[in-house]
């Protein structure tokens, strides 16, 4: 707290006295003005599109952040609610309009994208410890059903970007320490040499944590090499390694225990040394040609494979591990005239895990309960179309067909050989519109249709404890409707305004055992229907000083579900808050002083499918600041620090949907915390 506090109090002073002058971009927190995206596969002013799209730039995500998780950059994101940044074994949980809220651990039924690259499996599950924020230059974010775009699991899409090869050589170095043993240390920088771009960077970070049995460590590298084969050609490698040696997980407790003592972990999970030990590298390549103003071509290839091992907080098959290799190719042909753009293309991936679960004897590794091995191959295709009808509509019309196949080879056969299969072929279409009223505000509308398939760590928990798949869980499907309009006025004010609707069949719920306590399966809800507002303003107030406001409204409930002879219809779906309201305002001074302060707030959540139980709602309010020095014309060092829940709310971290034995809770850090770092800076003058 200490170190924190001198931070602050020489970026205050300094702030007053520098003589130095920053570059005027240092100015620009956030983007009003019209900006290109690329998430909807066609690039375009985010403005000129029928989907929410959300942009974060480089100063979002990294000015003064911690950096510790994408959840300091997606709380500000409206329709985007996020649970779990402090139990990195468990990984943060991201959901968009009830998309992923689900998952156990990790990210379900969103498509996340790194460089171009899917960092989701073919079977919709996706992780982000191997994406560093402090290596990111760009979030681009789709709210809503994208699966005539991207296929399986695609409820809304994370479109990531790390930083670009410089054309001016740069080089960058920072530390940050802060409450509960948190360390950051990173290197990263770009140059070009001739036709061939680099950027590099490496990152540690470990904390101690602020519950019992909590503890991680992780370390990121990434390496971007870009070749400029011709003025239209050019061909990337990219390379990512990420390695955690430990995270802890300290369980979930009752509401009970929670008020006894929040700091405490679930018993069992210290019993058994619950968490988890992970390792993912991946290479991938991006070639892309332009032919000609009207036709370009762009292929890529990737292969990843992952090491993971994972104690969970009991003994019969409480061990699990897998080696998980997933990797694809795909082509994607533009063409344009005039008016109309199309796409059309191929994409091919395939996964497979390799699993296995022995006893957890008291965090140990005992006898081996179950191996087999499983597989997800998907083959798609589609095609793009956009259409302008003069300058004031444009339509968009695009079809997508997936053929999925999965398979699973037992290869633990004392209880019998359960291996099998299952297929599923599935057309997503979508159609939408952009009409502009005038020079300031535009209308869109879109009608999609989406699909979700269950991943094959889901499919895998048997409630009858034997290998093979579940056979009564069935992929979810969803059709979709959207109206919005997007407002934006001299670069000062941008009003973003979405209603949507979704009719869910099937929809896929997490539940537990209490023969398995501690164990997630999954089944099928009947009917679902969700109906949502998100509402976002970004307001330029005067040079440099911003405010933003975004507000969600999330009224999702079941229509017909019935399980163990209780029915839930009527109930709202868990694991997300009806009011959702995000406020941030931040200043840059032209001497390099910058400073933020914001608050999130929601409602009460549900966290059971019965609606008995639920986590109060819960206001949490947080400050930034931080100061840029330029010694010369060549280097800069840049002090800052921060505080979280500055006013020390108890709120709920994450949330264990439908936990037997009303172990629904992991509560969040109920106490000011304190972080504060130093960065230095070269630049080729």
């Amino acid at each position: 707290m200490r170190y924190c506090l001198l931070l602050l109090f020489a970026s205050l002073h300094f702030c007053l006295f520098a003589q130095e002058q920053t570059p005027q971009d240092t100015l620009r927190t956030l983007d009003i003005a019209p900006i290109t995206v690329s998430a909807s596969r066609f690039e375009a002013q985010y403005n000129r599109l029928p989907f929410a799209i959300s942009v974060l730039n480089k100063s979002q995500i990294q000015r003064a952040q911690a950096q510790l998780s994408l959840n300091e950059s997606l709380v500000a994101v409206p329709g985007v609610f996020t649970l779990n940044p402090d139990n990195f074994s468990q990984d943060l949980r991201i959901s968009i309009r009830g998309f992923g809220a689900r998952a156990a651990f990790g990210i379900r039924g969103i498509r996340l994208f790194v460089d171009g690259l899917p960092e989701s499996t073919p079977d919709g599950q996706a992780d982000v410890d191997n994406v560093d924020a402090g290596a990111l230059q760009r979030m681009e974010l789709l709210r809503g059903a994208s699966a005539g775009l991207y296929g399986n699991a695609s409820g809304g899409v994370l479109n990531f970007s790390t930083e670009e090869p410089s054309k001016k050589a740069f080089a960058e170095s920072q530390a940050i320490l802060g409450s509960f043993g948190f360390q950051r240390y990173q290197v990263k920088t770009g140059f070009m040499a001739g036709k061939l771009g680099v950027f590099a960077s490496a990152s540690q970070n470990r904390m101690e944590g602020y519950r019992a049995q909590s503890a991680m460590q992780q370390t990121t590298l990434n390496l971007k090499l870009r070749y400029q084969l011709s003025d239209n050609t050019r061909l990337s490698l990219l390379l990512n390694y990420g390695k955690s040696p430990y995270a802890e997980d300290a369980g979930g407790l009752t509401s009970e225990q929670v008020s006894a003592d929040r700091r405490q972990a679930r018993a069992a999970n210290v019993q058994f040394n619950a968490g988890e030990e992970v390792a993912q590298g991946r290479i991938g390549l991006v070639f892309e040609k332009q032919f000609s103003a009207k036709h370009s071509l762009s292929a890529r290839t990737f292969l990843t494979n992952r090491d993971f091992a994972n104690r969970l907080a009991f003994q019969g098959g409480g061990w699990v591990e897998f080696q998980r290799s997933f990797g694809g190719v795909g082509i994607t042909y533009a063409y344009t005239s005039g008016p109309y753009r199309s796409q059309v293309g191929l994409e091919w991936n395939d996964q497979q895990d390799d699993r296995q679960r022995y006893n957890n004897d008291n965090g140990k590794r005992g006898n081996q309960t179950f191996d087999q091995i499983e597989k997800f191959r998907s083959t798609g295709a589609f095609w793009l179309n956009e259409l302008a009808l003069g300058k004031k509509l444009t339509l968009t019309a695009a079809t997508r067909y997936d053929a999925l196949r999965l398979s699973s080879d037992d290869a633990f056969l004392s209880d019998g050989n359960q291996s099998g299969e299952q297929n599923f072929d599935r057309f997503n279409p979508s159609v939408g519109a952009v009409f502009v009223a005038n020079k300031w505000a535009n209308i869109y509308a879109n009608v999609a249709s989406n699909f979700e398939t269950p991943t094959l760590t889901e499919l895998s928990a048997n409630p009858n404890n034997l290998g093979g798949f579940n056979p009564d869980l069935k992929p979810q499907r969803s059709l979709n409707y959207e109206l919005g309009s997007k407002f934006l006025i001299n670069d000062r004010l941008g009003l973003d305004l979405a209603l949507f609707q979704i009719n869910l069949q099937d929809e896929l719920v997490p539940y537990q055992l209490a023969t398995a306590p501690g164990r997630t399966f999954f089944r099928n809800a009947g009917k679902s229907l969700r109906r949502g507002i998100e509402a976002a303003l970004n307001l330029r107030l005067e040079e440099g000083l911003y405010l933003t406001l975004n507000y969600t409204y999330s009224d999702f409930s079941y229509q017909d579900y019935t399980a163990n002879g209780t029915s839930f219809a009527g109930n709202a779906q868990p694991a997300v808050p009806k009011h959702h309201l995000f406020s941030i305002l931040q200043w840059a001074h032209r001497s390099g002083f910058f400073i933020a302060a914001q608050a999130r707030s929601i409602s009460k959540v549900f966290v059971n499918d019965a609606n008995s139980a639920t986590a109060a709602g819960s206001t949490l309010a947080s400050m930034r600041v931080g100061h840029a020095f330029h010694l010369g014309k060549q280097w800069r060092i840049e002090p800052f620090a921060g505080i979280n829940n500055i006013f020390g709310t108890e709120y709920t971290g994450n949330i264990l949907l439908n936990a037997v034995g009303n172990r629904f809770y992991e509560p969040g850090v109920a106490q000011a915390t304190y972080y504060g770092g130093l960065k230095l800076s070269w630049k080729k003058s």
